[in-house]
This record gives C-alpha cells, sequence and structure tokens, in this order.
C-alpha cells in the first residue's frame, strides 16, 4: 500500500498512532476519518484501537456512498486504494473478536433495541453511523405502512375507459400498466433505462389523473437537482402539447421544483425543512424525476413531509446517477426480495389490465413491490438497445458478441489499451487537479472513472 509519508499531506492525521495512524499511512483513511473516530472515542470514553479502526471505517463508508459497513468483508470495501494488492499487509482485526470487541464497546448501539444515545449501530454484521441506521428505519417503515393502506378509491370502470383513450397500443403496454399502478396505489416505483418513456408516462399519469379523480388531485413535480427539474418539466409540457393535439383533457402543465424547495429551504439547517412531521406538504401526489440521485437523508425528509394520504411517485433508472451523498434508496427498492403472494395490488393490476401484467416475465413479481420497470426502448433500437442492456446486465461476454456481430450501429475499434489508458488518466487526472484534488487521488478517481466529490453534485 502506497504510504503517506508527506507531513503537509493534507490526507495524513500526523498525530494518529495505533491502527488509525496505520490505516491512515495507508491511503485507506483519511484525516477526517481518523478525526471523526478520535473525537467520538474521546467523548464516549473508548480507547480500543479496534474500535476506533470500525468507527473510523464506518465513516469512510458514508464518504464513499454506503450508509453501512460490514465489518467482517471491511477489508473488501477498502479495495479502493491506490494499491489494493497491499491491503493484505495491514493488520485488519479478526472479524469474530472484532465484532465481539465492538458489540461490547460504548461507542456502540447493538440491535434495534439497543441505547438511543450512542452514535454507532451494530446491526446484523453491519455497522451504521446512527443516524444513518434511524434514516432508513424511517424511510422502510413509512414506505411498509403506506403499502398496507386500503387502496385508494379509484372507478375502476372509469379509469380502464381513460387508459384506454391514452393508450390504445394493444397489450403488453408497461406505460399504461405503470399509469394504472401509480393511480391505483400509495407508493409506485417507475423504473427504467434511457429511452423507456418515463416522463412520457409521467405526463400521461397526470392526464389521468385529471379525468379520473373528482375533484382532481393537487400534484407537485419534483427532482433532486435544477437541471433535472427544468428537463422534466419541459417534458412533460411538450407530451402535453402532443396530447392537445389529439384532443385529449389536459390540466394546466403543473411546474416542477428541485426538492430541497418543494420541502422549504432553511437559512439555519442543511437537513431541516419548513414542511417535516408537523407541517405537511399541501400536495395529493408527489411524482419523484431521477429518484436514483435523491440520497437517504432527502428521502427521509421527503416522506416525513408528506401526509399519511398523499401519493408518491418515484421516476428513475436504478442503474445510474447515484447520489452524491450516501444511500441509494431507488435501487434498494428495485431490488428487494418480493412480498410474499397473494398481493392486493397486484391482483388489482391483474383484473384491471390482465394483458399488461402477465405476459412480461418478471412483472407481476414486480409489482409485490409496487414496481413497473419500463423495458422497451423508445428512443433507439437493434444492436445499441442490445448492447445497452447486456452492459446494465453486467455481461460483457454478449457485449463483445454484439459488437463483434458487423451490425452497422456499433463498431469495436481495436486499440493500444495501455497508451488509451494512459491518455484517458492524464487528461482527466488534469480536470481532477483542476478542481483541488492532490495528484493521488485524482489518478485514483480517474482510475476508477469516478467523477470527484466537488463536482458531482453540479
Amino acid at each position: 500500500v502506497t504510504v503517506l509519508d508527506n507531513l503537509h499531506d493534507d490526507r495524513l492525521a500526523t498525530r494518529a498512532q495505533g491502527l488509525l495512524g496505520q490505516f491512515n499511512a495507508a491511503g485507506v483513511l483519511t484525516a477526517a476519518d481518523v478525526h471523526v473516530a478520535s473525537t467520538l472515542g474521546r467523548l464516549c470514553g473508548e480507547s480500543s484501537d479496534p474500535v476506533l479502526l470500525a468507527a473510523a471505517l464506518a465513516v469512510r463508508a458514508v464518504r464513499e456512498g454506503s450508509v453501512c459497513l460490514g465489518l467482517p468483508e471491511a477489508h473488501r470495501s477498502a479495495g479502493d486504494v491506490e494499491d489494493p494488492a497491499g491491503l493484505g499487509a495491514l493488520p485488519w482485526p479478526v472479524p469474530s473478536p472484532w465484532l465481539a470487541e465492538c458489540s461490547n464497546s460504548p461507542l456502540i448501539a447493538v440491535g434495534v433495541d439497543g441505547p438511543d444515545d450512542r452514535p454507532l449501530r451494530l446491526v446484523d454484521g453491519l455497522l451504521y453511523l446512527d443516524r444513518y441506521w434511524r434514516e432508513e428505519q424511517l424511510v422502510r417503515a413509512e414506505l411498509d405502512t403506506r403499502t398496507a393502506l386500503t387502496p385508494p378509491d379509484v372507478d375502476t370502470n372509469r379509469l380502464r375507459a381513460v387508459l384506454g383513450r391514452l393508450f390504445a397500443a394493444p397489450a403488453p403496454d408497461l406505460q399504461r400498466l405503470a399509469v394504472a399502478a401509480c393511480v391505483t396505489g400509495w407508493v409506485t416505483v417507475v423504473a427504467g433505462g434511457p429511452g423507456t418513456g418515463k416522463t412520457t408516462t409521467v405526463a400521461r399519469l397526470l392526464a389521468v389523473l385529471h379525468q379520473t379523480l373528482d375533484p382532481p388531485p393537487r400534484v407537485a413535480l419534483a427532482a433532486p437537482t435544477g437541471k433535472a427539474a427544468a428537463r422534466m418539466q419541459e417534458a412533460v409540457a411538450e407530451e402535453f402539447a402532443r396530447l392537445a393535439e389529439n384532443g385529449i383533457e389536459l390540466p394546466s402543465s403543473p411546474p416542477a421544483s428541485t426538492l430541497h424547495r418543494l420541502l422549504g429551504w432553511r437559512p439555519d439547517s442543511h437537513s431541516r425543512f419548513r414542511f417535516n412531521r408537523h407541517n405537511h406538504l399541501p400536495y395529493d401526489v408527489v411524482v419523484v424525476d431521477e429518484t436514483s440521485m435523491v440520497s437517504l437523508t432527502l428521502m427521509s425528509r421527503l416522506l416525513e413531509a408528506m401526509r399519511p394520504d398523499a401519493q408518491l411517485v418515484l421516476v428513475g433508472d436504478p442503474d445510474q446517477l447515484a447520489s452524491v451523498e450516501a444511500g441509494a434508496v431507488l435501487g434498494d427498492l428495485v431490488r428487494r426480495e418480493p412480498r410474499a403472494a397473494p398481493d392486493r395490488r397486484s391482483a388489482q393490476l391483474t383484473a384491471l389490465l390482465p394483458g399488461d401484467v402477465q405476459p412480461a416475465d418478471d412483472v407481476e413479481s414486480e409489482l409485490h413491490n409496487d414496481v413497473v420497470r419500463l423495458r422497451i426502448v423508445h428512443r433507439y433500437g437493434g444492436a445499441i438497445a442490445d448492447m445497452a442492456e447486456a452492459i446494465r446486465r453486467g455481461h460483457p461476454d454478449e457485449v463483445m458478441e454484439i459488437l463483434r456481430r458487423g451490425d452497422p450501429q456499433v463498431e469495436l475499434v481495436e486499440t493500444d489499451l495501455d497508451a488509451e489508458l494512459r491518455f484517458h488518466v492524464e487528461r482527466l487526472t488534469a480536470r481532477h487537479l483542476a478542481a483541488g484534488m492532490t495528484p493521488a487521488e485524482a489518478q485514483r478517481r480517474a482510475r476508477d472513472g469516478r467523477r470527484p466529490r466537488a463536482q458531482a453534485g453540479s
């Protein structure tokens, strides 16, 4: 492992000793990780090296985008340092004694019923900063509570007729199914890759809500960034214009805002908002686009601020645009284990649109988790669509097979990989250095193909 031996390197905690000092010098921990763990240990009366190392690694995990750290596999989570092959030379604690020592620490609450006054929590071998564990529990509880509610009161015959006017295509039509799921449920995830019609589905959902419910609901459109909100508003307005040309009755196109603006930004706090559990948002339906970029903290604040009888629609691609902060809420919702059958929601949709539910392999199973995944790419097709799907599923051999089959849409350019890699490393390193990163950090992030944190939220 590359050793940080420059006393002026801002990643080096010069007074760190023991395991914290060794892992800091090896580049696994930054100075901030060390200082947070040392401060927590001092405040809680904990001086054990293995426990303080666990705390520092939990802080590091959040910095890297994860809300928890699996202690038995902690050495694998550090595999993105400059010299992964040297990780084995570090004095990693033995997992079982390490877990036992952490379980007996005044720094760490153990289990869901552990004390509420400790900064870290260990649950099933996963170590959390307590704040993120609480936010994860809140999101799970809010979503499960809403899912268990009696479905919204909807005139099924009227809904079927409106869907027939807006979606005239023969079954299966997963956009039609997604809209029906959003109307008939309290929480719905509309997932799909680029070009699968997610924003078109949102626009048609607004038309269906306007024509199906009396009175029409108050709808809020939101996204995690200003650019995403503007793009969403523009796309909805364009689809409304197309529908209007066909004589479809429409509401006025609602404005879209950032989630921070929707919740009511407060100048005295970076994590609390004007709308909260005591002051709910006034909307009947909240639609969030680009949900993959929404952090665990922001999702917990949104769910707290929504009325218990408000419907939530989460839209996004779980395979791209990860949150800058910790958490991957959309990906977790899409990939969680399906609820046990029978499921009232999927049964209702099967009765409403039987042709849309049954033909697709995974559709009925995903409905058990309130998910509709759009699969048909409308923006492009052929070899490009095939290759995009193979990349999404992580099948490199299939990608190479598509590239080599001679399709005119795609081309494999054989090149000198070493020279090509060097070119990209040097180019990206220059960009990262311009953002104020150290050379080693810039090269590491360039090699990993990741954007620097300073740029990821822009």
